[in-house]
C-alpha cells in the first residue's frame, strides 16, 4: 500500500446490494480479511496509516464503514501534530482565501488547487446515502491539503498598502489585520476582502497591543487599559491598570486580560506592586483576581512569565517557580527553578523550565496536574540560548563559544524530554504569530573571497522534529501563523500575504 493516502470515494457509487454483492465475491476468493472475526476488525484497523485505512475503504462499503470511525483517525491526526486544526484552529469553519489567479512558489501545477475541494466530503446530504465522513477523518484531510500547501509552497497571494514610512508591528486575529506604528494609532483590515475596517487613535500607548477573538486590548503608559472592537473601533472596556511609566507584560486570550507589572524603571515605593499580577476580565473591565506570593516569601521581582489556558507561571528571583489558575487566583504550584536566570513556558499539559547550573543548560518538565517532574535534560553549556515550546516541541536555540569562534545549535525536544532533531548552525529567528512554523537563518553555500551571508529558512515543527519547508531568501516575514505567512515590503510600503488555505 502507498505512503501518500488518496482520499477517494472508489466504492462509493455502488448501491448498497452492489457492495454486499462485491464483498462475498472478494470473501469467496478467499481474501484473509473476511476470515478475520469481526470484533478483530478495529483493533487491527488501528495499527494502519492514513494510506492504508483509505486503501480499505476503497475496497467495498462494510470496509468504508469499518475505516471511517474518529477512533482511527483522531490518533493519526495526533500522530502528525494536526489535532489542533480540529479544535483551536477549525479549518472546517475557515472559508479558503482562493480561487488564486496563480499558485505561488517554486512548484507550480496547473493541475494542483490551493483549495481544498470540499466535495471530497461525504456529507449527510449525499444521495449515494453513504454514512458521512467522520469527524476526525475530515480533520486529517483537511490539514493534510493544508500541509502539502505548505510543503510545496502554494499559496493565495493579496498586497495591501499603507503608508507609514517605519516598521510598525503586525497582529492577525482570523481575517483581522492589526498594523500598529507604535506611536499613534492602530489600522485594522479585513485580510478577506482586502480593505480598512477602522482606526484606532492610541497616543501614548504602552506599545504592547493584544487581538483576539475580535477584540484588541491596548495598554496606555498612565496605567490604563482600552478594549476596542477591532472592526469598528468601538471602545468596549476601560481597565484601570496599575503599571508605572507603560512597563509591563500583557497576556490577552479573549477573555482575561493579564497584566504584570515590571521595574525597568525600578522605583522602591512600587516593589511590592512588582510581585503581583493582576486579572482582568474584558466583559465587564473589573478585576478578576490578584496573583500574589506569600507575605513571608523574599521576592522582589520576576525573571519569566507565561500564560496558557488559564494558567500563568512565573519564575521570581527566589528561584521558584510559581503557577496559578488565573480563574481562581490559586497557586497550584511551586517548582525549584533547574538552575539560575530561569525562564518557563507553558506547553501542553506540561511546565517547562530553562536555567543553567555550572556547565549545563537544564531543562525541566513538570506536569500541570501534579508539579511532579518527569524528565530533566541536560545540554552541553551555551553562553547564551533562546528557547520556545512550538506545537508541542521543545525549542532550544544555542550559541556556545570555542575560543574565539562561536557556534549555533538547534535542539528540538518532544514534550517527554526526548531529542528529535539536532541542527547545526541554525538561527532561530522570533517572528510575531502563533501556530507551528519557524523562521531560522542559515548560512548560503560558501563562496571563495566572499564574506558569510545568511538566508531565511521555513521550518514546520511537528511531532517528529523540525522538517525544513522553503526558503524565503532575504524576505522580511513579520507573522507566520497556522495558514498565512506575512511579508513586509519597506520599498513599496506594503505587506504581501500569503494564504495557504
Amino acid at each position: 500500500m502507498g505512503n501518500v493516502p488518496r482520499f477517494v470515494k472508489s466504492a462509493d457509487s455502488s448501491s448498497e446490494g452492489d457492495t454486499k454483492g462485491q464483498c462475498a465475491a472478494d470473501a469467496s476468493t478467499g481474501s484473509p480479511i473476511y476470515a478475520v472475526p469481526n470484533d478483530l476488525i478495529p483493533t487491527i484497523l488501528q495499527h494502519l496509516s492514513a494510506a492504508d485505512l483509505c486503501h480499505v475503504a476503497s475496497c467495498c462499503r462494510w470496509l468504508r464503514i469499518l475505516a471511517n470511525q474518529d477512533s482511527l483517525w483522531r490518533p493519526l491526526c495526533q500522530s502528525r501534530g494536526w489535532e489542533h486544526y480540529g479544535t483551536t484552529t477549525d479549518l472546517a469553519k475557515i472559508a479558503s482565501y482562493g480561487p488564486s489567479k496563480q499558485a505561488t512558489g517554486a512548484t507550480r501545477s496547473g493541475h494542483y488547487s490551493v483549495t481544498f475541494q470540499n466535495d471530497r466530503i461525504v456529507t449527510d446530504d449525499n444521495t449515494a446515502g453513504l454514512t458521512s465522513t467522520c469527524r476526525w477523518k475530515d480533520v486529517y484531510m483537511r490539514a493534510y491539503h493544508l500541509d502539502r500547501n505548505w510543503a510545496t509552497n502554494h499559496s493565495h497571494e493579496c498586497k495591501i498598502k499603507f503608508n507609514y514610512y517605519s516598521r510598525p508591528d503586525f497582529f492577525v486575529d482570523g481575517d483581522l489585520l492589526a498594523i500598529h506604528n507604535g506611536f499613534s494609532e492602530v489600522r485594522v483590515y479585513d485580510i478577506r476582502k482586502q480593505t480598512r475596517l477602522c482606526v484606532i487613535p492610541c497616543e501614548n500607548s504602552a506599545n504592547s497591543i493584544k487581538l483576539k477573538d475580535g477584540v484588541l486590548v491596548v495598554p496606555f503608559r498612565d496605567g490604563r487599559a482600552h478594549a476596542f472592537d477591532a472592526r469598528t473601533g468601538k471602545t468596549l472596556q476601560k481597565i484601570k491598570g496599575n503599571w508605572v511609566y507603560g512597563q509591563m507584560l500583557l497576556f490577552f486570550d479573549g477573555e482575561v486580560v493579564i497584566i504584570i507589572p515590571r521595574d525597568d524603571n525600578y522605583l522602591r515605593n512600587y516593589v511590592e506592586r512588582l510581585r503581583d499580577i493582576y486579572v482582568w476580565s474584558v466583559k465587564d473591565g473589573k478585576p478578576q483576581c490578584i496573583l500574589t506570593l506569600d507575605p513571608a516569601d523574599r521576592v522582589n521581582k520576576f525573571y519569566g512569565v507565561d500564560y496558557r489556558d488559564k494558567m500563568v507561571a512565573a519564575v521570581y528571583d527566589d528561584d521558584y517557580i510559581r503557577v496559578w489558575d488565573a480563574r481562581s487566583g490559586q497557586c497550584l504550584h511551586k517548582l525549584t527553578c533547574p538552575g539560575e536566570m530561569s525562564k518557563v513556558q507553558l506547553g501542553d499539559n506540561v511546565i517547562v523550565g530553562f536555567g543553567t547550573k555550572g556547565d549545563m543548560c537544564v531543562i525541566s518538565i513538570w506536569s500541570q496536574d501534579t508539579g511532579e517532574c518527569q524528565k530533566v535534560i541536560h545540554v552541553d553549556q551555551p553562553y547564551a540560548y533562546n528557547e520556545e515550546i512550538v506545537n508541542n516541541l521543545i525549542i532550544l536555540d544555542c550559541r556556545t563559544k570555542y575560543g574565539d569562534r562561536h557556534t549555533r545549535s538547534a535542539y528540538a525536544f518532544n514534550l517527554r524530554g526526548e531529542l528529535v532533531t539536532e541542527e547545526m548552525r541554525r538561527t532561530l529567528v522570533k517572528v510575531n504569530g502563533n501556530g507551528s512554523k519557524l523562521l531560522f537563518h542559515l548560512p548560503n553555500d560558501p563562496v571563495e573571497g566572499s564574506r558569510e551571508t545568511w538566508k531565511g529558512v521555513i521550518f514546520n515543527a511537528t511531532p517528529n522534529g523540525l522538517v525544513r519547508l522553503f526558503d524565503v531568501g532575504s524576505a522580511k516575514i513579520v507573522w507566520m501563523d497556522e495558514i498565512r505567512m506575512i511579508l513586509y515590503d519597506d520599498d513599496k510600503h506594503r505587506i504581501i500575504i500569503h494564504n495557504y488555505w
